[in-house]
């Protein structure tokens, strides 16, 4: 790659991840429950924004992370005629990177901001294990190929750390009013190359960057893998989080105003008006306290402090009475709650119905219900998943197949392989193995037939063929033992009898189990 296109697609790179950044930390904030406060009017006292921190209920994360856990990739098929699962792949690039914890970053930044990204290198101390990575969105930026915006033509990827040549980097201790030094990198990579930059200070944007080292990752394609959802015809990933975000915001606010209505009107408020505690004398002067000498009793200011009358001790025993015609005492009845929480409830159902997540989550909604019920209830759900695992699959597909050719295995040019997902339907496990045992019954597959068990994942499945297999060859050889032992006593009774039976008459095991 030249350095001036390398340089371009830098600035391009950087460019595109400073204009994402606001809304994408905005989103991340909302997914991790760090919200905007209900409305308040300015200058509310401490109470107010204790119970605006309190209102702050984080529902978005249920709601991203309920499809993401039925998702659970549990073998790769290969392509071609045979279809067979592909357990080289699965040990060899699936399991050393670990990608049944990983997966779920991945599926669950697809959900909160449309897109999830995987990358595919050498592993240069162990080239038969390549490194599969999940790259963080906020540091990746993939640009669409003008004429195909569903390609991407080239990456940016940056990197921040400390400088170990800068003297505020070093060891020695500094106050927090020193920023230690920084190091800003960002590599970039084509279908072919990849560039090393470098910059020194804080912040990508601006400054000068020098280019350090350059090669080849040898992949033959960006080794950088998008996995998308809700992609318009533009190849434009949108986000399912963020449509809900002023959803969420309305049901914190709802929350607020029932704090503050539990807060202060919960209860029967009683009120006084006209009543005017300050002591006077017949012709209306104004009663002071005096000292036992008969001087004033002053408070901090110099004034003198006035006489009260006390207002009484409320009970049920009592009875208020107030000096002056026009005291009058009343009380005001307490909000009904019941209208707050019919709102709040309202609103969660259609928060749950706008992200496709099953009433069964909101435990309050459903109970006592067949597995025939739940499973239609979860109808919506089950939809949205297959969604996302079309699209999840495609890129898990493509990082496989990144991975074999960084290794140089078979498989690095199979465009055809499949992944192999959990079934996610939620209906009874009684149910599921009734339905295997009358598909095998019929004469279909044993193995096909067992992928099918929830959570049978390809060495799984590899073990139960095999321990079928010893077991059935234990059997054939106890079966074999006792012909063995009874042909003789059979042949002695037919030859007591009219004709002779032939020794290949008496069967073996494994004509038996055939």
């Amino acid at each position: 790659m030249e350095e001036k296109t390398a340089r371009h697609y830098l600035r391009v790179g950087l460019a595109g991840l400073d204009k994402q950044r606001p809304q994408w930390e905005r989103r991340e904030n909302y997914l991790l429950g760090i919200q905007d406060a209900p409305y308040a009017p300015e200058g509310v006292n401490a109470e107010y924004q204790a119970l605006q921190d309190q209102s702050i209920a984080n529902w978005l994360a249920l709601a991203m992370k309920a499809p993401v856990q039925r998702m659970r990739p549990e073998g790769i098929r290969r392509g071609g005629e045979d279809g067979q699962v592909d357990l080289d792949t699965w040990n060899s690039v699936w399991q050393p990177n670990k990608l049944d914890a990983r997966a779920p970053i991945v599926f669950l930044s697809m959900m909160a901001h449309g897109r999830g990204i995987w990358s595919a290198s050498k592993n240069p101390s162990n080239p038969a294990k390549p490194i599969i990575r999940v790259e963080n969105g906020k540091r990746v930026w993939l640009e669409p190929d003008p004429e195909n915006p569903f390609e991407n033509m080239f990456a940016v990827k940056t990197v921040e750390m400390d400088d170990p040549d800068s003297a505020a980097g070093s060891s020695l201790w500094l106050p927090d009013s020193v920023s230690r030094g920084k190091i800003q990198l960002a590599y970039v990579y084509d279908h072919e190359d990849w560039v090393r930059f470098r910059k020194r200070g804080n912040g990508f944007t601006g400054g000068t960057w020098e280019l350090v080292d350059q090669g080849k990752h040898g992949l033959g394609e960006l080794p950088f893998v998008a996995s998308d959802i809700n992609v318009d015809a533009d190849g434009v990933p949108h986000s399912a989080l963020e449509p809900l975000m002023p959803q969420q915001d309305a049901l914190n606010t709802i929350r607020f105003n029932t704090l503050l209505a539990m807060q202060f009107s919960a209860y029967r408020q009683r009120v006084f008006t006209g009543y005017d505690p300050v002591a006077k004398d017949s012709q209306g002067n104004v009663l002071f306290e005096k000292q036992s000498d008969g001087k004033l009793v002053i408070d901090n200011n110099g004034r003198p402090i006035p006489i009260l009358n006390s207002p009484g001790r409320i009970g049920v025993d009592r009875a208020l009475v107030f000096p002056g015609k026009d005291t009058e005492v009343f009380d005001m009845p307490e909000s009904n709650l019941d209208n707050y929480v019919k709102v709040y409830q309202d609103f969660m159902t259609t928060f749950f119905a706008i992200a496709q997540t099953p009433p069964q989550y909101s435990l309050n909604r459903m109970a006592n219900l067949s597995g025939d019920a739940l499973e239609g209830a979860d109808t919506t759900t089950k939809y949205l998943v297959k969604d996302l695992q079309s699209s999840a699959g495609e890129a898990l597909e493509t990082v496989c197949r990144l991975g074999n050719r960084a290794r140089g295995a078979a498989g690095g040019d199979d465009y055809s392989s499949e992944i192999v997902w959990g079934d996610d339907a939620v209906r009874p496990f009684s149910q599921t193995i009734d339905a295997i045992v009358k598909l095998i019954s019929t004469g279909f597959p044993r193995r096909a037939a067992f992928e099918m068990i929830p959570g049978a994942t390809p060495p799984k499945v590899e073990g139960w063929m095999t321990q079928i297999k010893v077991e059935r060859d234990d059997e054939n050889d106890v079966i074999n033992r006792a012909m063995r032992t009874l042909a003789p006593a059979a042949r002695k009774e037919l030859t007591a009898g009219a004709e002779p039976m032939d020794a290949e008459v008496v069967p073996d095991a494994a004509s038996i189990d055939s």
